[in-house]
């Protein structure tokens, strides 16, 4: 799957439209992660999750969700194997947008 930046949106997350809160959206990536995160890696202009297969269904729900609130940046899931590649990424590489990219890169530390 892959969903395109829309590069003429403001870099600004934006969830008044979407079916759960931001404390929702927080706690599905946290329960996420401590099933089915294998690793992370932040790379320049990008930030890329490797996740259990079985959780493949959950990452594309969550990503399209993602690219609602947050269209300024770029999603990609990807089977490989045993295991689901996510990457969230600007294509462009403007500043506002790593701001936010750190802060999907630091999720999985967030406390409860």
């Amino acid at each position: 799957m892959h969903l395109a930046a829309a590069l003429d949106a403001p870099i600004a997350c934006d969830m008044s439209t979407a079916s759960d809160t931001p404390g929702e959206r927080l706690t599905e990536y946290r329960r996420l992660f401590e099933h089915s995160l294998l690793r992370r890696e932040r790379r320049d202009g990008a930030v890329v999750f490797v996740l259990r297969a079985d959780s493949a269904r959950q990452v594309a729900d969550l990503a399209r969700r993602e690219a609602e609130c947050c269209p300024f940046l770029e999603y990609r899931v990807e089977p490989l194997g045993d295991q689901v590649i996510w990457t969230i990424a600007d294509p462009v590489g403007r500043a506002g947008a790593s701001a936010i990219l750190d802060e999907f890169y630091a999720l999985p530390e967030r406390p409860r």
